[in-house]
């Protein structure tokens, strides 16, 4: 502990603190300063009643900093709370979304597997000297037919259930 020789009100203190000597001077300066204001401001009071009313000043602007202080904790803690929910919920979505690249890359990997193995086996089926060859499809008689009429006009008969069936 360190000690410490001030002035308030006129009158020398012996302080001992932990604090550094300049911050002990700045209190004894502010205190003294509100002690000669409150007595100027009162000329019938005494040091020692402006040393009071001193007193009971800082003891109010202590408290109300203290209920001030109490109710930003109190608006601070549902944000608090949710700020701990949404880092909660980031955590668990990172780890989602980690999960669904790893998933990815494990589906590229056997696509380039699928791939590989695709073009081994066209390789063995081309062979050397062997070519695929895709022959186009063979049409149907009634398409030939129709293709046929397409060349020239022929005139359409026109047939009767009746007469099919007398002619079989």
């Amino acid at each position: 502990m360190n000690k410490h020789t001030v002035f308030v009100a006129g009158k020398r203190f012996i302080l001992l603190s932990e604090d550094k000597p300049a911050y002990v001077e700045k209190l004894a300066k502010e205190v003294d300063e509100a002690i000669t204001k409150i007595a100027l401001d009162n000329p019938t009071l005494d040091r020692r009643a402006a040393a009071i009313l001193c007193a009971l000043d800082y003891a109010d602007d202590k408290n109300k900093e203290i209920a001030r202080t109490k109710s930003v904790s109190d608006n601070a803690q549902p944000l608090i709370a949710q700020a701990d929910r949404q880092a909660r919920q980031l955590r668990e979505m990172k780890e989602q979304l980690i999960a669904k690249d790893n998933e990815i890359k494990k589906l590229r990997d056997e696509l380039k597997s699928v791939k590989d193995a695709f073009a081994k086996s066209t390789q063995i089926l081309d062979g050397p000297g062997m070519t695929l060859k895709v022959e186009p499809p063979v049409k149907n008689e009634h398409q030939n037919k129709k293709n046929k009429h397409k060349k020239g006009y022929t005139p359409n008969r026109q047939y009767s259930l009746f007469e099919l069936e007398n002619n079989e």
